[in-house]
């Protein structure tokens, strides 16, 4: 099983999620809801990118902690009163952070542009994060070619 060398499982899932699981089952089986192709290209964009990337840091007391794996019980969900699914709920979207994330977005773009990301073809427009975030995930898209779209 392939577990990231630069994201730990708890910065890859919600609080909620990682207690209830581990506590079933062990810390390992959360890294089961990631294909081994999503947490690889998170290695290649960290690599890239050359800084700190968080996605959720809810275990060091800092404020994210829905942007990878989010459950039904997670507040951004538990609050919908309509249908909903997202990339987060399915384990396939990940919110990156960094100090400069407008490099972030254009080191994402550039490895989506060449190929380097087999997974992630994603990517949210900064018209909708204004840099505050980097979302990618890895829907599926026409033809495997890289999406922009707006939030």
């Amino acid at each position: 099983m392939y577990k990231c060398r630069h994201f730990g499982i708890k910065e890859l899932v919600s609080k909620q999620v990682y207690e209830y699981f581990t506590k079933l089952y062990g810390e390992s089986f959360c890294w089961r809801f990631f294909s081994e192709q999503e947490l690889r290209d998170l290695d290649t964009i960290r690599d890239y990118h050359g800084q700190e990337i968080i996605i959720n840091n809810w275990a060091s007391g800092g404020s994210f902690s829905q942007c990878g794996l989010r459950s039904n019980v997670d507040p951004l969900v538990k609050s919908k009163t309509t249908p909903y699914c997202s990339g987060h709920t399915l384990g396939k979207a990940f919110d990156l952070h960094s100090s400069d994330c407008h490099k972030l977005y254009k080191d994402v773009d550039y490895l989506m542009k060449n190929g380097k990301l087999k997974a992630l073809k994603r990517i949210e427009s900064p018209v909708s994060t204004k840099y505050g975030w980097c979302h990618v995930d890895s829907l599926q898209t026409l033809n495997g070619q890289i999406e922009y779209f707006k939030g």
